[in-house]
């Protein structure tokens, strides 16, 4: 089986861009190479970070990165903008390692394949940490979420708090996420039990799958918490969290399988997390629940 690339409440008031990204769904990610937001640009490093960079980096440079431009609030455009936790935390690492991080939209199901052929040195897509992954990819933390499904406003099903109460319902899932295998297996599992299967639904963005929620053609949406609540509170109304937050997981950045950049991230991360840089940045967002207080190297 091939390693998934799932991606995966703000407290400030909501942009009209967001809104509609979140309510509508009229924002969608762009393709593999499509044109990303200016790179940021690298400003005082710190030097316990900085030596554990690879030779060619140590006196600057620019690192591409692979991200997911339509999934708040980790990231997503307001304009020609991407704004979101994803990119104030690679702009805040940069600036310690004392280089430019230069992003490029990549279709979701597609970054993976990309690290893994050195098309870019890391990617920020929400990605959740697992051993199927970390056979794949070089992970490093910066967050911790966990499974958690949206549903419409007005609808009057019973709960779903684990993956079994899935039986009988449609469910619009982003390709090539965890969310969409576990769902597949939950499936077989309602069959087995004399069940209604899963209506399984795929879409190549998150956005997308939501939209599918509120536009009637699917009964629910599954995403990372640090996500959830984001949504459904931006919905107005229109969108409402189906049930509680289950199978807790650690997320955070892939890496190509070579190394070189693993530790200087794990470094700057840590860094961010006992400056008090990163809390601010989680509390801007709402997204305090998410917050980690040691980033950790996945490289096995």
């Amino acid at each position: 089986m091939n390693a998934k690339s799932q991606p995966r409440h703000a407290m400030k008031k909501p942009t009209a861009a967001a809104s509609a990204l979140v309510a509508i769904g009229l924002l969608s990610a762009c393709g593999t190479g499509a044109a990303a937001p200016a790179a940021t640009s690298a400003g005082k490093a710190d030097a316990e970070v900085q030596a554990l960079l690879p030779e060619e980096l140590k006196k600057g440079g620019t690192i591409e990165i692979a991200v997911d431009s339509a999934y708040p609030p980790m990231d997503f455009m307001e304009g020609d903008k991407m704004v979101g936790i994803e990119p104030e935390i690679w702009s805040a690492a940069g600036e310690l390692m004392g280089v430019t991080v230069k992003p490029t939209t990549v279709a979701f199901d597609a970054i993976v394949p990309a690290l893994q052929s050195q098309r870019y040195q890391a990617s920020f897509a929400g990605f959740w940490i697992t051993e199927e992954r970390t056979k794949a990819v070089d992970m490093v933390s910066f967050f911790q979420s966990g499974s958690q499904y949206l549903v419409r406003g007005d609808d009057s099903k019973a709960p779903i708090n684990s993956f079994s109460d899935l039986c009988g319902r449609s469910v619009a899932l982003q390709s090539g996420s965890y969310e969409m295998t576990y769902a597949e297996d939950a499936g077989k599992e309602c069959t087995a039990a004399g069940k209604p299967a899963v209506e399984i639904q795929g879409y190549k963005t998150q956005d997308q799958a939501t939209l599918a929620v509120t536009s009637g053609r699917a009964d629910a949406t599954g995403m990372g918490a640090e996500v959830a609540g984001y949504v459904a509170q931006q919905s107005k109304g229109k969108l409402k969290t189906a049930g509680n937050v289950f199978h807790t997981v650690e997320g955070g950045i892939a890496l190509p399988k070579d190394g070189k950049l693993s530790a200087a991230f794990q470094a700057a991360f840590n860094k961010l997390i006992s400056s008090g840089k990163y809390a601010e940045i989680f509390a801007k967002w709402g997204l305090d629940s998410a917050k980690i207080t040691e980033s950790k190297a996945h490289t096995s």
